[in-house]
């Protein structure tokens, strides 16, 4: 683009030779118009050199700008995703994550519906949540059928036996519980790998709380090792 419009320079720089050679008859005039016309184009191309510098530095300064703003909204990304994986947070991110895991409970219990000796229900889009609420409960994958069967029948009699309270278990949705899985820091779970640790959540009048299941191996009983609202050692 700017090439051509040097090139439009040159031309109409050369009509006006032309026309004002023609005028003249004069040799002298016309050798004065050429150098002129030579350098009114170094001049254009010189300015446009420049100009084309000018631009390429601001380019170069908006790029660097746009990628300190994504390396920045990365890493706010990566410290709400780290908030929210166990570590120590803002009253304002615990608010927000408490939130976000009432309404997912909420609509989890709209959900759920009876047949015969089977409650089935009918999960969430965790999609629709933030903090990765919900999406946690994937860990359910590691267990086959039969293995979910014995963990929760098992939560549910110490639901039932030993903290003496009727109501339902459920899978986990609570990312700063089941962050457990990939903490290398394990807490009362010590000692156990994530293929032996099972969590279970429980509605206490209200205030929920989790139950976490250990097994020694895979085949062996499920027994629930602790209950509370964190797997941290305090």
């Amino acid at each position: 683009m700017r090439k051509n419009q040097i090139k439009l320079m040159a031309a109409g720089m050369l009509v006006l030779a032309l026309m004002t050679g023609c005028g003249s008859g004069d040799n002298n005039a016309d050798e004065e118009i050429s150098s002129m016309i030579s350098i009114e184009m170094e001049d254009a191309e010189q300015n446009a050199g420049e100009k084309e510098n000018q631009t390429n530095i601001e380019e170069g300064q908006e790029s660097q700008a746009n990628m300190k703003d994504k390396q920045e909204s990365q890493a706010n990304t990566k410290d709400d995703q780290t908030e929210a994986n166990g570590q120590p947070q803002s009253a304002e991110s615990t608010d927000d994550i408490e939130k976000e895991l009432a309404a997912y409970r909420a609509e989890r219990e709209q959900g759920t519906s009876s047949l015969g000796n089977y409650t089935m229900v009918q999960l969430p889009n965790e999609e629709n949540y933030n903090y990765d609420v919900g999406d946690g409960s994937s860990y359910t994958s590691r267990f086959d059928s039969r293995e979910l069967n014995e963990a929760f029948k098992a939560a549910g009699a110490y639901m039932k036996n030993t903290l003496n309270l009727d109501g339902d278990v459920w899978a986990c949705i609570d990312p700063r519980m089941t962050a457990i899985y990939e903490d290398e820091d394990k807490g009362v779970a010590d000692g156990y790998d994530a293929d032996n640790i099972f969590l279970c959540e429980y509605n206490d009048n209200g205030n929920w709380q989790y139950l976490i299941l250990v097994r020694e191996k895979k085949g062996s009983d499920w027994k629930v090792l602790h209950h509370g609202s964190s797997y941290k050692m305090e």
